[in-house]
C-alpha cells in the first residue's frame, strides 16, 4: 500500500508525538505527562533503532507520518538490549523525577526504571512483539489492518513463528480489532489482555 513504508530517521519526531497522542487507552495523553518524549522513549522509539526492518509508518492524505507499528522479531533479545544499551540514560534522568502530573506518568516512570522482565510468552511460541498506534485522522480506514499485514510478512520473514501483544483493558475499539485479525486472548491481567497469533 503507498501509504504505508518503512519508517526513516526522519519519522522518529512523528512516531515520539504519535505515541504522546494515543497513550491514553489510544487517546490523546499530552495532559498527562509532564515529558512529552516519555511514552515514545519506552514504547515506540527503541524498536526502530533496534530492529528497523519491523518499523513502518502509515502517511496521512499531505504525507505526513500519521501512524506506526513497531516491533521486534526476538523479544527476549530485545529486551536484554533495552536493558543494557537504552535504558541506563534515561534511567538515569527519570531516577531523579519527583513531581508528576499524573498516575500515568508515574507508572510509566516506575516501568522504564524497572525495565522488561524475562516474559513468558517469547518462549512459548510468540517470540515476536509489536506496538501499533494510528492518529484519529486514520482510524477507521484499513489502516491498522494494512500496518499489521505489512508487520506479520516482515516478522514472517525474519523467521518469527508468533506474535504476542498488551491492549489495555479500557480500548474496546483494539480489542475488537485484534480479535478480526485472527489474535486470541493468552492470558488477562488487572490492566488488560495478552493477545497473541501463531505466524505458522
Amino acid at each position: 500500500m503507498q501509504n504505508i513504508r518503512r519508517a526513516l530517521p526522519q519519522d522518529i519526531p512523528y512516531i515520539y508525538e504519535i505515541a504522546l497522542k494515543t497513550a491514553i487507552a489510544g487517546l490523546d495523553g499530552t495532559e498527562y505527562y509532564h515529558d512529552p518524549f516519555l511514552v515514545g522513549h519506552y514504547w515506540a522509539a527503541p524498536y526502530y533503532f533496534f530492529e528497523p526492518e519491523l518499523c513502518f509508518v502509515a502517511l496521512n492524505e499531505a504525507g505526513r507520518t500519521s501512524g506506526y507499528i513497531v516491533g521486534t522479531s526476538d523479544t527476549r533479545r530485545f529486551n536484554a538490549w533495552l536493558q543494557k544499551v537504552w535504558l541506563p540514560p534515561l534511567q538515569a534522568h527519570y531516577r531523579t523525577q519527583t513531581v508528576f502530573k499524573s498516575e500515568a506518568e508515574q507508572d510509566l516512570v516506575k516501568t522504564l526504571l524497572k525495565g522488561p522482565g524475562e516474559g513468558l510468552w517469547q518462549n512459548l511460541g510468540y517470540p515476536a512483539h509489536l506496538h501499533v498506534d494510528l492518529l484519529e485522522e486514520l482510524q477507521g480506514k484499513g489502516m491498522g489492518k494494512s500496518l499489521m499485514q505489512t508487520f506479520i510478512k516482515a516478522a514472517k520473514r525474519r523467521g518469527a513463528e508468533g506474535i504476542h501483544l498488551g491492549v489495555d483493558g479500557r480500548n474496546s475499539r483494539a480489542i475488537g480489532f485484534y480479535g478480526k485479525m485472527g489474535f486470541s486472548v493468552l492470558e488477562t491481567q488487572v490492566w488488560g489482555s495478552i493477545f497473541g497469533m501463531k505466524l505458522t
